[in-house]
């Protein structure tokens, strides 16, 4: 995969996507993009309307709307319903997990390692008033209650996954021990279904983990578009906020209809 550079003046206002759909494969990150961030991870709040939007999205281009997240494919179905991940295309745990409708991909088993570390976390979370959150292939620890215990948090999350040969995955007041696997290359598969295949990609997605699907998508003649503030990004797209998500996608919908 080529390396794309990040734009190096975050002041610089990116234009919002093209409006034309047709001829493209969707992928939306989902915490910051397609719901507001929460102070803890089971505090999201997921609208009837997204899940309507999202149903038919996926009704008007089969197999071609897809989540890209790092929530594990078991608290995708659990927070949107299977009634509405069964008809998406779906890349959990950061890409170590991906499923098409229809079919299964089961995920690699959990590494033992992965095991230690999170009870490593465990003990180094609790004194501190920190959040532990388990996936399903990897194990977050959330600073965001107590923003001051970031450096801590990152040199012991540097300190673990070193020690027990795991990816250390930074995000948004959080960091994040996991199994091998990124979303750029989650992109890259799913773009080889049947489905998806000779279509262009567009990624929406709010966070610096998000950085290698946009990249994935401009090597694959599609974009990226960055949601949230200006920052550098390989984006070349931007929209302000998760509203402005859902205010495009209503009109993709009506576009195809």
């Amino acid at each position: 995969m080529a390396t794309v550079p990040l734009r190096t003046n975050p002041s610089t206002a990116l234009p919002p996507p093209p409006p034309g759909v047709a001829g493209f494969s969707l992928f939306f990150d989902l915490d910051g993009t397609l719901i507001e961030i929460a102070e803890t991870p089971d505090g999201v709040v997921v609208e009837p309307a997204l899940l309507a939007a999202l149903g038919k999205l996926a009704d008007r281009l089969p197999g071609r709307v897809a989540l890209v997240s790092g929530r594990s494919l078991a608290q995708l179905d659990q927070l949107l319903g299977v009634g509405t991940t069964g008809r998406l295309t779906l890349a959990g745990s950061h890409g170590a997990e991906l499923r098409i409708p229809g079919a299964d991909h089961p995920a690699g088993d959990r590494p033992a390692a992965l095991d230690v570390a999170s009870r490593a976390l465990d003990a180094f979370a609790q004194p501190r008033g920190l959040l532990v959150e388990r996936k399903t292939m990897g194990t977050a620890l959330h600073y965001r209650q107590v923003p001051a215990m970031a450096d801590e948090a990152e040199v012991e999350g540097a300190r673990l996954a070193a020690a027990h040969g795991l990816t250390l995955q930074h995000g948004k007041m959080l960091v994040e021990l996991r199994a091998p696997g990124d979303k750029g290359r989650a992109i890259a598969a799913l773009l080889e279904t049947p489905a998806m295949a000779g279509t262009s990609p567009l990624f929406f997605g709010d966070d610096v983990t998000d950085e290698d699907g946009f990249v994935a998508c401009t090597d694959a003649g599609g974009d990226g578009v960055l949601v949230g503030p200006p920052r550098a990004t390989a984006a070349h797209y931007r929209l302000p906020d998760v509203a402005a998500v859902r205010g495009w996608i209503d009109r993709a919908i009506e576009e195809l209809s």
